[in-house]
């Protein structure tokens, strides 16, 4: 270990800590219930260097680890009571859809390893996919164009583009007949 280096249990350790869990617990926990769209997101782009596109609306409630390796793209909306995990980073596109009470995950735990070791990837969601009301994507599965999850689902594995999978675990349960999408994702319930 290199000289000076932080370990879990000195007192310099613990400070760290404290401050970081602070840092954290403010964004969700004030920050992410502050009634403008505009003031939250001024928040999260120069306090946390989350990076978020133009148009894109992120409603009260929303809860994120590590919010620096998060990535939104244009015209987006995560719904209220969301959780966006980090910490192995999470990219969004443009145009997405994400409704209220959706999580998603980019670590655990390895079951088989006796120390019980963290694990974990990050989580793509591209262009134009919808993820409906409670779903869970797990981590590092990737979300394809267009691709739709319905209510509920569990995503364990990679989509295919423009197909609608539902379930738990998530299952192709039908194909979109669009190849693209013509309206605007930013849509605003004001005071949310």
């Amino acid at each position: 270990m290199s000289k000076g280096a932080l370990t879990y249990g000195t007192p310099t350790r613990s400070v760290v800590d404290y401050f970081h869990f602070f840092y954290l617990g403010l964004a969700n926990h004030f920050f992410n219930k502050i009634p403008s769209y505009f003031i939250r997101k001024m928040i999260y782009r120069h306090l946390y260097r989350m990076k978020i596109g133009r148009h894109t609306n992120i409603q009260m409630g929303v809860r994120v680890y590590a919010p620096w390796k998060i990535a939104i793209g244009n015209n987006c909306s995560i719904g209220h009571d969301s959780l966006l995990d980090g910490r192995r980073g999470i990219k969004i596109g443009n145009s997405v859809d994400i409704a209220g009470h959706v999580k998603i995950f980019t670590l655990g735990h390895d079951l088989n390893d006796p120390s019980y070791k963290t694990t974990g990837a990050t989580v793509t969601i591209e262009d134009e996919a919808s993820v409906f009301t409670g779903a869970y994507v797990l981590p590092g599965r990737t979300i394809k164009r267009g691709s739709v999850i319905a209510l509920g689902s569990v995503v364990t594995r990679d989509t295919e583009e423009w197909t609608v999978y539902g379930g738990n675990p998530a299952r192709k349960i039908n194909v979109r007949r669009i190849d693209h999408l013509t309206y605007q994702r930013n849509y605003k319930r004001y005071f949310h």
